[in-house]
């Protein structure tokens, strides 16, 4: 029986504990736990209380987060340089790895934090593109969106012309749909960041709402289906970076906007 960490398998944070911290003010919960992969890209869902945060360094991963809820101010320290941003809702920020963060919250908040594998081992580091400067924050919205498949639309967040080195950040719009099972030739993560559906993988059915979390390992079919009248958004973080469009159909014709 599959277990709740396995791909294709949905999780949501009530169901998984809290893992210990340092920090009084931070709950951290591992939605998408490392133990079963070999440089895993690791999903946790974080909760803030107001006040000032103790520093967060990671010297072995590139970390992505999002603002799901709440707002404050965040100070990053990488690469020589120090910056301070107001973020809230929508808010999307990336600190490489050996970069330092901490947050002063304003109200209570939720985050979502992905760990990418920083290339310090053969693998990670065959996977490593060119990157442009490091753009520290992003705000859903501002990016120009594109299109996949089934009228479903997409922003990227962070790819390696935002700095990033080895993965891809976006947010998938999803309308009232039902599309075709297909599969993708990266490592994906996804969350649920508004609205409701289905996943379908594995002969099953799964019921998506927020916060719902789940991994989409290559070439494992999948669809996601939005019955209902309003938008399914979707955060999701793959590797190694590339095109959001980027799938196939079960018998390996490229998708309709497959850009790769």
């Amino acid at each position: 029986m599959a277990a709740a960490q396995d791909p294709g398998i949905v999780v949501v944070p009530a169901e998984v504990e809290p893992i210990l911290t340092q920090d009084p003010l931070v709950q951290v919960r591992e939605m998408i736990k490392p133990e079963h992969y070999a440089e895993p890209l690791v999903l946790r869902h974080v909760t803030c209380k107001p006040g000032n945060s103790q520093p967060r360094r990671d010297d072995d991963h590139d970390e992505m987060l999002y603002v799901l809820s709440g707002s404050g101010t965040l100070s990053i320290h990488q690469g020589g340089a120090h910056s301070s941003h107001d973020i809230g809702p929508g808010s999307a920020i990336q600190v490489l790895a050996g970069g330092e963060w901490h947050f002063s919250m304003s109200e209570p908040a939720t985050l979502l934090s992905f760990l990418v594998p920083a290339p310090v081992t053969p693998y990670a580091t065959a996977l490593v593109k060119p990157a442009a400067p490091v753009i520290d924050v992003a705000e859903l919205g501002q990016q120009n969106s594109e299109t996949a498949t089934c009228d479903r639309q997409f922003e990227v967040l962070f790819d390696a012309s935002r700095g990033s080195r080895g993965a891809t950040m976006f947010v998938g719009f999803i309308p009232t749909s039902g599309a075709p099972e297909h599969y993708h030739l990266y490592d994906e993560i996804c969350v649920i960041v508004s609205g409701s559906g289905v996943l379908h993988a594995l002969g099953r059915e799964q019921v998506l709402t927020a916060g719902s979390a789940f991994h989409v390992a290559p070439r494992l079919l999948h669809a996601l289906e939005n019955p209902n009248d309003e938008d399914l958004w979707v955060l999701g973080v793959f590797r190694p970076e590339g095109s959001a469009a980027a799938a196939y159909y079960p018998d390996g014709r490229p998708a309709p906007n497959n850009q790769d």
